[in-house]
This record gives C-alpha cells, sequence and structure tokens, in this order.
C-alpha cells in the first residue's frame, strides 16, 4: 500500500488537489480478525457464521433444485390450474 499512497500523493501535488486526509478505510472482510474468534464480537461472530455457511447452504439449495427440478414445477403447475378452476365456484 506504500507505493499506491505515494502515486496518490504524487497525482494530488500534480493536480494541486489537497493533501489526503489520512483517514483509514474501514476493512470489511478481513481473514485475520476472523481467525482470533475468541476476540469477536457476538455481532462479528455471527456475521462470520452468516458468511460462512451461505455457500454451503446455497450448495444444498442447488442440489435440490437440480434433483427435483421438474417434480417442483409440476407441483407448481398443479396449484395454479387448481386455483384457475376454483375462481368458478361460490364462496362465503
Amino acid at each position: 500500500m506504500n507505493r499506491l499512497d505515494d502515486l496518490r500523493v504524487i497525482l494530488n501535488s500534480f493536480f494541486n488537489r489537497e493533501k489526503p486526509n489520512g483517514r483509514e478505510m474501514k476493512r470489511v472482510f478481513q481473514w485475520r480478525r476472523y481467525l482470533e474468534w475468541k476476540d469477536l464480537t457476538k455481532q462479528e461472530k455471527l456475521g462470520a457464521k452468516r458468511l460462512f455457511f451461505v455457500p454451503i447452504v446455497a450448495y444444498f439449495v442447488f442440489a435440490f433444485i437440480n434433483q427435483y427440478a421438474f417434480t417442483v414445477i409440476f407441483f407448481i403447475g398443479l396449484y395454479f390450474a387448481y386455483k384457475k378452476c376454483e375462481k368458478g365456484n361460490l364462496s362465503k
């Protein structure tokens, strides 16, 4: 990052801009932070669990859809056909 910071300072001085304020960017995803599990807050632990388990859940959802796609489509079709036929009946 030092070279990038130096390049930014050079470009800012070339274009006569103000000096950078030295504010650090907020780091959203840090592997090193998650490796120190005991030091995390409850909110950070919950966020890490969600982040790590999303691919696992997505795999099971895609596997289910891949295996039962025609069955799911068939039942959805039956549901809509039933609803369409039911509209003609009287209801209270």
